[in-house]
């Protein structure tokens, strides 16, 4: 008996230890810690109206840090994830009338000018070998651009309907942000299952050693700027939704703040490393990171200054475990 007890006690360590050594286990605890502190200062922080409210600023940035995690871990970088999300909003809100077949077609339109957006991206990264660096910066440009052609100033046309459905439910029991956010993990654990996610990996975490066994790495970079445009697309969507107009500007924020969940979540910056489970956990830490400096009371003046700095905190906690990883090597 005492043996069996034993065993169950040793195996439950290993298996501690184990998760311990995932690199988006600290970023789980983290996230544990947050909705703690969330729900201590929010007593109602698991009612149902408190959860669909939080979800709708959430899903707007889980989509964009999966978006962000799929490129980074093919060894490259997308300052432009913000730009494209609001042009995507901008083209929207600029077509859309109170027809039903007109707001499907105007969403299918968005899907489309996200591949294309995530099209141009790749081949630029992918074919003609610009650092990722330079040219999502430009392309951020560009698109912003092309945002303020389309609409200088926020605006354009959304049935009240269909940013009243966002509001909702589905099924009656189902947070319209949930469920989109359900259908971009219904996604992801497609992609997930192909052989073009495996080599995304191989490829982000030693491109000469895939490039030397076969694989096509111009084509996996812009297969990984593909991939994440489905998730680009959902956020724009969920972000025009939100805001119920189009904005060149309404996206800014979340290029950076992508780049931020994708690391809290244990996601290697070199590329190869993590898991879009641990962007998920990052942009939940953000928001409530958020969450948190808001029911604090922090004056407007200083809001930006503290979530920067609780950011910069966060990244650090993040880099921990490479450090471990790093000092065990050497000793």
């Amino acid at each position: 008996m005492k043996n069996s007890i034993s065993r169950k006690s040793l195996a439950a360590k290993k298996l501690l230890i184990g998760y311990s050594k995932d690199p988006s286990f600290p970023s789980f605890v983290a996230l544990v810690l947050l909705i703690i502190i969330n729900v201590s200062i929010q007593p109602n922080f698991f009612s149902y109206s408190t959860i669909k409210s939080n979800f709708m600023t959430f899903t707007p940035l889980i989509l964009a840090s999966m978006a962000q995690g799929i490129i980074i871990l093919s060894g490259s970088l997308d300052l432009s994830i913000g730009a494209g999300m609001s042009l995507l909003t901008c083209i929207m809100a600029s077509m859309m009338t109170d027809s039903i077949i007109n707001v499907i077609l105007v969403v299918l339109v968005g899907i489309i000018s996200a591949a294309v957006i995530c099209l141009f991206n790749g081949s630029i990264i992918g074919f003609v070998r610009i650092p990722p660096l330079i040219s999502t910066f430009a392309t951020s440009a560009i698109f912003f651009g092309l945002s303020l052609t389309i609409m200088p100033l926020p605006g354009g046309y959304v049935p009240k309907y269909f940013y009243k459905w966002y509001r909702g439910d589905v099924l009656g029991f189902i947070p319209v942000p949930i469920f989109i956010l359900l259908i971009g993990i219904g996604i992801w654990l497609i992609i997930k299952r192909t052989a073009a996610y495996r080599y995304i990996y191989a490829v982000g975490g030693n491109e000469d050693g895939a490039y030397s066994s076969g694989i096509n790495v111009a084509r996996i970079k812009v297969m990984a700027f593909l991939m994440a445009s489905f998730f680009i697309a959902l956020g724009g969507l969920c972000l025009l939704l939100s805001t119920a107009i189009g904005d060149p500007r309404a996206g800014n924020a979340y290029t950076l703040n992508s780049i931020a969940a994708v690391v809290i979540g244990g996601i290697s910056l070199k590329g190869g490393k993590g898991s879009i489970a641990g962007a998920i956990i990052g942009a939940l830490i953000l928001g409530l990171l958020i969450n948190i400096i808001f029911f604090m009371h922090i004056s407007s003046l200083y809001q930006n200054f503290a979530r920067g700095m609780i950011i910069i905190i966060a990244l650090s906690l993040a880099t921990i475990p490479k450090l471990r990883e790093t000092r065990d090597k050497i000793l």
